[in-house]
């Protein structure tokens, strides 16, 4: 009676999440069935076995089944009339502000400046040191260009391009 218990909590608990039915249906067969042959009912597979399959044919459909052309691509002048509703030559009426003329300036009124907080700043912090970088370990990095000359770009930022040196052997002495 035990040994009947065990069989049948081994082949539940070996089935796990498939279920019982798709347990035995991979792992047994009948006597007389290939276990490689692939499984299946469908369409095609009745016609590998060879049994009458029954289709209805694809007829034709009335009407035009294809989309119509793609709409034109906007034109530029589209493109600027989208965004200020008027032509770029003006042509609907609309003022669209003022032109600056040649040799006119524009500046900000002094409204403009206050909601922007004043001047900006000369130069930005550096926080390198923050993430590990230090000051005394940066070296010159060179750049060598087609013309035989080298580009410079030092520690601080600094870009100057210089000949490049000859490599002359050293003399024995």
């Amino acid at each position: 009676m035990m040994r009947n218990a065990a069989l049948v909590v081994v082949c539940l608990s070996v089935s796990g999440c498939s279920g019982f039915g798709k347990y035995i249906s991979d792992t047994a067969t009948l006597p007389g069935e290939n276990p490689n042959a692939p499984a299946g009912s469908d369409l095609n597979m009745r016609r590998v076995y060879g049994y009458h399959t029954a289709e209805t044919p694809i007829l034709p459909q009335g009407g035009n089944i294809w989309p119509g052309p793609p709409p034109p691509l906007p034109t530029l002048e589209d493109v600027e009339k989208d965004r200020s509703g008027t032509a770029l030559d003006g042509g609907s009426g609309q003022d669209v502000g003022a032109v600056l003329q040649d040799g006119s300036e524009m500046s900000l009124s002094d409204h403009d400046k206050k909601a922007e907080g004043g001047k900006l700043p000369d130069a930005e912090p550096d926080v390198a040191e923050r993430y590990g970088a230090k000051r005394g370990n940066a070296s010159t990095i060179e750049i060598p260009n087609g013309d035989g000359s080298v580009t410079l770009i030092h520690p601080d930022g600094a870009v100057t391009t210089v000949p490049a040196k000859k490599n002359t052997p050293a003399s024995a002495h």
